[in-house]
């Protein structure tokens, strides 16, 4: 009944003229930095921008090698072999997904779970751009941003008329990927939908993975306002491998530790976003619901353990934008509030030394938010930004036991951030903010008695300054950016592999460096590069009974390259090579650096397209070099040996598409 009411008065406030018989302009796009629809806001300070026709010239093939390879997003493998890779944008190691906010078209789609968001239901050729915001978008969104937010705009439904496309890719290890999209637009009216049926095997035995997943899109609008309804379906079947022991990466790397665990999973999203402009005032609001349900089996030496959960997530984000002018200087304020109630339930049957669980959890989120733009001159930005949330987290174990525990957070972020324009195409910037992150269900699980408190909120400081630069002239197109950032970290949460638990860490500090930059080399060669140079370490604090101040915090590599060259061979061929360098880092579980050091890899992927009248055909192969590495690693409690899941070997792919 509540949603009910609340759509209907959605649909009442956008409720378009109905006067109105075109839409001008329907391809708008959402800039992160304002939670607007506009084709004339600004980009966001220091934001990273991604494309549709980057994302087409690169050899990314999923949403997640696109933020690898184009974006410099440091990803690890993902366990269950479906390509929704984890995502660390500024080293914060095995909670790097946890501290990296991922949204579509301004909503959140980062989960309140020890998983990761799930981009391979994301459809490439509906992407209008990624925006992403390195260390920002907490005053806007909330917690879970600290290391930065990362938002995918899809591209609207076609203005007029009927356009589509039907793809087919097949490649090594039974891969099949096809994908199918529609567009329609008749006047203000515009529907878009896409369907996936994915399925791999996999490098490693017991690794299969299957995907389906249909996305609808339903737009109404005019130069005034629109409305939006959405409709998301994903269905993920995934085998697990298990890790492989240091003497069996050199044996048997393909083969599976764990031959019956498996994980299958469905999801539900609806989503309803709505705008309505009236004079200088534009008001905004989203309604999303999502249901999804989870199936897993583990069996380990100590017992096996069969676990299904639901969850059910409501949101409400109402919203209001001024721009007006003030003294001359253009000026764009915001204000808002975010609303969500997440509810959980976890039944698991444990055998041998598992426990069985029967768990409940619920989090409510209330927070209110404002933030202020001003263009002070020409070359002068000024944004200031500031949020207040309220989190109250219930859980509940009724078999270990632990009784319901209650607790409500007062969580507060800001952020100041200012750019200069210096002449001759460079620009200065600086930011200041606070960022914040609660634990999740996963993290706060209890399995053994006597159950610890529920973690505390961690808490960041964070300080950048950087410079860019935009080519002219002869140097049109080209840029460059150079950051450096600073984070000072207090409780931290982080799993601890000895205890089988999570924790708050001793306070940490990530800072680095951040260099990137493309050029048009001329003769059709165009080449991008990034460069980042990442510390992430403990201030203070005793892990294990030992001192690890001045210690490495876990798999965050200290160096990281990637190039991507790509030549234009004639009009309608295009090679492109990506190569990605990933330098040393310590193992997981390894606080105390007692052990050596992971092994650096080095990737190179190449693709080759051809577009013939409607058709575009690729080829490609991954791992061009056939390197054997592992990008996850786990040290074992007596720091001798470490478990590891090896990555794919060489491997390649053909794909034809047709758009009509």
């Amino acid at each position: 009944m509540q949603r009910t009411l609340l759509a209907a008065c959605l649909a009442g406030l956008f409720s378009c003229s109905a006067q109105a018989e075109t839409i001008p302009e329907l391809g708008v796009i959402l800039v992160t930095a304002t939670r607007f629809e506009s084709a004339g806001m600004n980009t966001p300070i220091a934001a990273q921008i991604i494309t549709a026709e980057d994302i087409r010239d690169s050899s990314a093939k999923t949403v997640s090698e696109i933020l690898h390879k184009l974006g410099g997003v440091h990803t690890r493998i993902n366990f269950t072999g479906v390509p929704d890779t984890p995502l660390d944008l500024r080293g914060f190691g095995m909670t790097g997904d946890q501290n990296t906010l991922v949204l579509v078209n301004g909503q959140r789609i980062s989960e309140n779970g020890g998983v990761t968001a799930r981009l391979s239901a994301l459809p490439i050729d509906a992407i209008e751009r990624i925006e992403i915001l390195r260390g920002s978008g907490a005053v806007l969104y909330g917690g879970g941003a600290t290391a930065g937010t990362i938002n995918i705009i899809t591209r609207a439904p076609a203005e007029s008329g009927l356009e589509g496309n039907i793809s087919a890719t097949a490649g090594s290890h039974d891969l099949r990927d096809l994908r199918g999209g529609l567009k329609l637009g008749s006047g203000p009216w515009g529907l878009a939908v896409h369907l996936q049926d994915y399925g791999n095997d996999n490098y490693r035995d017991n690794n299969r993975a299957e995907q389906r997943a249909g996305s609808a899109e339903l737009r109404y609008g005019s130069d005034e306002g629109f409305i939006v309804l959405g409709i998301n379906a994903d269905d993920q079947k995934a085998r697990l491998p298990g890790a492989r022991t240091e003497a069996q990466l050199d044996s048997d790397p393909r083969g599976a530790a764990t031959p019956d665990d498996f994980l299958d999973s469905n999801s539900r999203r609806l989503s309803l976003r709505g705008e309505r402009q009236t004079g200088d005032l534009t008001l905004a609001l989203d309604l999303g619901y999502q249901d999804k349900h989870t199936d897993m089996f583990n069996d380990s030496a100590f017992g096996s353990t069969r676990m299904g959960t639901d969850v059910q997530v409501t949101t409400l984000s109402p919203r209001l934008l001024w721009t007006s002018s003030l003294s001359g200087a253009e000026n764009r304020f915001t204000i808002g509030a975010d609303w969500s109630d997440w509810s959980y339930d976890n039944d698991t049957l444990g055998t041998g030394f598992m426990s069985s669980l029967d768990e409940e959890g619920a989090q409510k989120n209330r927070a209110l938010y404002v933030r202020d733009e001003v263009r002070l001159s020409a070359t002068t930005r000024l944004s200031l930004g500031a949020r207040r949330e309220n989190v109250s987290q219930t859980q509940s174990e009724r078999l270990v036991p632990r009784p319901e525990t209650t607790v409500t957070h007062h969580l507060s972020a800001y952020e100041i951030a200012l750019k200069q324009g210096l002449g001759a195409g460079f620009s200065a910037y600086g930011r200041l903010g606070r960022s914040f992150r609660v634990g999740n269900i996963d993290e706060n699980r209890c399995w053994f008695a006597p159950c610890p408190a529920l973690l505390k909120p961690q808490r960041s400081r964070d300080r950048e300054l950087g410079l860019e630069w935009q080519g002219m002239g002869a140097y049109s197109g080209a840029k460059f950016r150079a950051g450096l950032f600073d984070m000072a970290v207090t409780d931290e949460i982080h799993y601890n592999a000895l205890t089988f638990s999570n924790m708050n860490l001793s306070p940490t500090r990530h800072r680095g460096l951040e260099l990137e930059g493309s050029l048009f080399l001329g003769g059709g060669v165009d080449l991008a590069a990034r460069y980042t140079r990442t510390q992430a370490r403990f201030r203070s604090g005793v892990y294990g009974g030992q001192d690890v101040s001045g210690n490495d915090v876990p798999l965050v590599p200290r160096d990281r390259l990637g190039l991507n060259l790509g030549w234009l061979v004639t009009p309608a061929t295009r090679l492109g090579f990506n190569l990605n360098y990933v330098g040393r880092q310590r193992y997981d579980n390894d606080q105390a650096n007692r052990f050596r050091t992971m092994p650096s890899y080095t990737v190179a992927d190449v693709k080759l397209s051809h577009e013939t009248g409607a058709w575009r055909l690729e080829a490609g192969v991954n791992n061009l070099f056939d390197r054997a590495y592992y990008s996850y690693g786990i040290v074992n409690g007596s720091y001798t040996s470490f478990n590891a899941y090896p990555e794919d070997r060489r491997n390649a792919y053909v794909s034809a598409e047709y758009r009509f």
